[in-house]
């Protein structure tokens, strides 16, 4: 697959998405992989999550931008990877436009557990809500992309 194809898979899936796992690496190589809350992912080649200044993936990323981002489609167990360059974003345009779409998916998750209880289902008191408000925006740019199957077979682009 070609990498505007496994972006693609990347946009597809986003809506359904809350986390997303992160890879970093710190300057002397020891690795880090966390999840985080993903915020958008947009054409043709960016991914915005949230962090704090107090994770390792963020002291890496300042560090050492290369990151790698994954999920895994559990539907099709296959799995999803970009790797590119992640900015830190605290301010500016880029950083308020992330910020209200992370406000819309927190609209969006507190009416589902909204809907969840009424219907009985259970659903969580506290999620997102109780995250600390002092947050900064990671953008990845992406560069590479890569679809992992189970059949020993690696496709990267």
């Amino acid at each position: 697959m070609k990498f505007d194809q496994i972006f693609k898979r990347f946009v597809e899936h986003g809506a359904k998405l809350k986390t997303i796992s992160v890879a970093s690496c710190d300057l002397e190589g020891v690795p880090n992989s966390a999840s985080k809350m993903l915020i958008a992912i947009e054409p043709p080649n960016a991914v915005y999550f949230l962090d704090y200044k107090s994770t390792r993936t963020y002291a890496n990323s300042v560090a050492n931008p290369r990151l790698s981002v994954s999920f895994m489609d559990d539907m099709h167990f296959l799995g999803y990877r970009l790797t590119g360059k992640g900015v830190v974003l605290e301010s500016g345009e880029d950083y308020k436009k992330a910020r209200q779409k992370w406000e819309k998916r927190l609209i969006r998750y507190e009416a589902d557990r909204i809907l969840q209880r009424v219907r009985g289902e259970y659903s969580a008191r506290d999620a997102e809500n109780v995250l600390p408000k002092d947050f900064v925006i990671i953008k990845l740019a992406a560069e590479e992309a890569a679809m992992i199957r189970p059949d020993r077979v690696f496709r990267a682009q």
